[in-house]
């Protein structure tokens, strides 16, 4: 036992000895190639600037499309806008056109009407003249005193009929202009809505975009470096190891040829005293 352990004690001494070793020489091989690591890493460095550089631009670009994409709409909704006014407008105008033609058409009709009862009254003021008088052929002027009653009556019917049917009329031209309106107005509302929603929804998916893709990029140019300085490290490690391998296994073959030794010497000792000690029944 107490040669076994001190084999392995002396194992695991070597071994020590010898990671110590590698690890020197591993420091020594990085020292002598920290000029090209750090050419290599400048490189990284300046092709991820790149990258950043040209994502920025491509960025600048789509926000460039974008605005752009969004001044036509903008345009749009103006142009919405502005035919909503201007239809409205168009309507006051005509109102009032249609407002002005009522007031001189009650102006005629309120002459016509005077001018009718001033007829009547002329006429009543000769019959009256003429029964005074006691002559007796005024039925011309009553007959034409009739004739202008009936004339007078069919006119007012005709004006009645004449400014209901205009009152229908407008009636139903306010409610089909109010409708027009209110229709391109609830369009121009959710034309505008959906487009500021879209605008919006689009803006955060080009944040998430741009963040996504600077993370890619930062991930990937921290990838790379590691992997640079890795693969360093690993050649290293290898060439260090690859150095001190044939003597390592020299130390090793001469240290298991020493315990060899040691225990045929052992063998022989333990079967020479045991021969000393009982001559009749040698070790076999």
């Amino acid at each position: 036992m107490v040669k076994e352990n001190g084999g392995s004690c002396f194992t695991n001494e070597m071994l020590r000895e010898a990671e110590a070793a590698i690890q020197k020489e591993v420091e020594k091989i990085l020292k002598e190639k920290e000029e090209e690591m750090k050419r290599e890493r400048e490189e990284l460095q300046r092709k991820h600037e790149e990258e950043m550089q040209a994502m920025k631009i491509r960025m600048e670009e789509q926000k460039e499309e974008t605005h752009e994409e969004r001044n036509l709409r903008d345009k749009q909704l103006k142009e919405m806008e502005e035919n909503i006014n201007k239809e409205r407008e168009e309507r006051k105008k005509e109102a009032e056109k249609r407002e002005e033609e009522d007031r001189k058409r009650e102006t005629e009709e309120e002459k016509h009407r005077q001018n009718l009862k001033m007829q009547l009254e002329n006429l009543d003021k000769q019959i009256q003249a003429e029964k005074e008088e006691k002559k007796s052929d005024d039925r011309e002027l009553e007959k034409n005193r009739e004739e202008l009653r009936k004339q007078q009556e069919a006119w007012e019917k005709e004006r009645k009929e004449w400014w209901e049917k205009r009152k229908q009329e407008d009636e139903q031209r306010r409610q089909e202009e109010e409708t027009e309106l209110k229709k391109l107005q609830e369009e121009y509302e959710q034309a505008r809505e959906k487009y500021e929603k879209n605008r919006e929804e689009e803006d955060q998916i080009r944040r998430e975009k741009e963040e996504k893709e600077r993370k890619a990029l930062e991930e990937n140019y921290n990838t790379n470096m590691e992997t640079v300085k890795k693969m360093y490290e690993e050649e290293a490690r290898k060439k260090a190891e690859e150095k001190y391998a044939k003597e390592f296994a020299a130390q090793k073959e001469d240290h298991e040829k020493q315990i060899k030794d040691k225990d045929e010497q052992s063998y022989v000792q333990r079967a020479l005293q045991h021969f000393i000690d009982d001559p009749v029944n040698p070790a076999g």
